[in-house]
């Protein structure tokens, strides 16, 4: 099977693809400028069972991706990771800022599904699975842009969800909590990330695998009769 992750050469959406080629399948990761962590991610899925390869690619740029997609004779998995976040205060923060937030969180996934779609159409295992966030359903005061793009993703999950019901293609969105990933080392001490865990009911943050192992499942025939879900992953949070 073949999948395109989008951010899959790190963090959560490198523990997708290590998920995916490990039990077997092929791997295309989007990354838009990071070649250092495309290469080590490259190094280190070499040896899995299925193949990995890292292409370059802003997914906020139509006429690429409707380009990368017509040169591929194939698809069967699209996991929409990529992310951004620019936080501030709602009066402070310029409006650019939060429209550089959602034009990757919800413009890029809705872009990458737009032209996966036709591809999806003749696999027999068709799967779009969104990550999206706990802020979807939870607002976060100086995250204008995050919370609105996330939450937005969880109805482009649902419409999409009905529009292709028919086709076979099954989508739904994974909404973690705070997951331990270079991008939260960027945002939060450790010191904040230790008060942060208590406040979980599981006593800890994410971890990628958490995610990944729900989407294996999802890409499964087990998932079969699940479409259109928002999936928390959470430890309990909400």
């Amino acid at each position: 099977m073949l999948a395109v992750v989008t951010g899959g050469t790190s963090g959560i959406g490198f523990e997708i693809s290590k998920q995916f080629v490990n039990r077997g399948d092929n791997v295309i990761a989007l990354y838009k400028s990071d070649d250092e962590k495309a290469n080590n991610a490259t190094k280190l899925l070499n040896c899995a069972k299925g193949t990995f390869t890292a292409v370059k690619l802003d997914i906020t740029n139509e006429e690429a991706v409707k380009e990368f997609f017509s040169k591929m004779p194939r698809l069967d998995y699209v996991i929409n990771c990529a992310g951004i976040t620019i936080e501030d205060d709602f009066e402070r923060q310029p409006v650019d800022d939060i429209k550089k937030v959602i034009d990757v969180n919800l413009f890029g996934r809705i872009i990458c599904a737009k032209y996966a779609i036709p591809l999806l159409k003749k696999s027999q295992l068709p799967r779009i699975v969104n990550i999206a966030s706990r802020f979807a359903e939870k607002p976060f005061p100086g995250a204008m842009g995050y919370c609105c793009s996330e939450a937005a993703t969880v109805m482009l999950t649902k419409v999409l969800a009905l529009e292709f019901a028919g086709t076979g293609i099954k989508c739904n969105t994974i909404s973690p909590s705070l997951t331990i990933t270079p991008l939260t080392d960027d945002l939060y001490t450790q010191e904040e990330k230790e008060e942060l865990s208590k406040k979980n009911p599981t006593c800890r943050l994410g971890k990628p695998e958490d995610v990944a192992n729900l989407v294996m499942y999802l890409c499964s025939e087990k998932s079969d009769y699940i479409n259109g879900e928002n999936i928390n992953v959470n430890g309990g949070l909400l």
